[in-house]
């Protein structure tokens, strides 16, 4: 009921809460939240809309049950064991790690009961990050920005090349393998009859993947907004 009202007052995307969480008070940081049928439910309700529904999972246990009950995307994904890879690869769930933010929570100053789960969680979320790489998932870019400012959002790049991901499937990551979640083929590609939505910078990406943190060009749709 709750997903229908949000659909219609607007909601373009949806997302759920298929585990606890590292930033809130309840019980083990892993614990699934939802059934597979009511996580079932609301994947059936959103994409009767046409849109996509994310889901935040922590836990092996919920991470499983979103990818069975097709969930898009998986948010997190800090305890992924091989067995939970090998069903979201089957199903074809995107998985979105947030790899950058494991260090700025590492040094947030948190509540004794947040920082129990945060470093219980991190080394987990590094191995199960080298893991979809191994896996060969379908890893989409995100950030959770907002945890930390936006605009450190680039930062990303240099936290997953240094857990051994390429510089190029970082960036095709934020690039194809987005749209692709998003739905939006018009983007994400540098091709005709694209939208031309381009940025630039100073130096080779592929080479220092962190020169992405400092952008000097934008164009938007065919416009260009900002040039050295």
């Amino acid at each position: 009921h709750s997903l229908r009202y949000q659909i219609k007052h607007g909601a373009k995307v949806i997302k759920i809460c298929a585990t606890a969480g590292v930033l809130s008070f309840e019980g083990p940081v892993g614990a699934q939240q939802y059934t597979i049928e009511e996580l079932r439910a609301a994947a059936e309700e959103t994409h009767r809309h046409g849109l996509k529904i994310a889901a935040h999972a922590h836990g092996t246990e919920g991470i499983i049950a979103a990818s069975e009950a097709g969930i898009d995307s998986i948010e997190h994904d800090s305890m992924l064991t091989e067995e939970a890879a090998a069903l979201i690869k089957k199903n074809g769930t995107f998985v979105v790690p947030n790899i950058y933010l494991l260090q700025t929570l590492a040094e947030t100053e948190l509540p004794p009961q947040l920082a129990a789960k945060q470093a219980y969680l991190t080394p987990l979320a590094a191995e199960g990050f080298r893991r979809s790489l191994r896996q060969g998932l379908k890893v989409s870019f995100g950030t959770d920005a907002g945890v930390f400012p936006h605009g450190d959002n680039a930062k990303e790049f240099a936290a997953r090349v240094a857990l051994g991901d390429s510089p190029l499937h970082a960036i095709r990551s934020a690039t194809l393998v987005n749209a692709e979640l998003f739905g939006t083929p018009d983007r994400g590609r540098i091709e005709s009859g694209l939208l031309a939505d381009l940025i630039a910078v100073d130096g080779d990406p592929l080479a220092n993947v962190s020169v992405l943190e400092n952008v000097k060009f934008v164009m938007k749709g065919g416009v260009v907004y900002k040039a050295p």
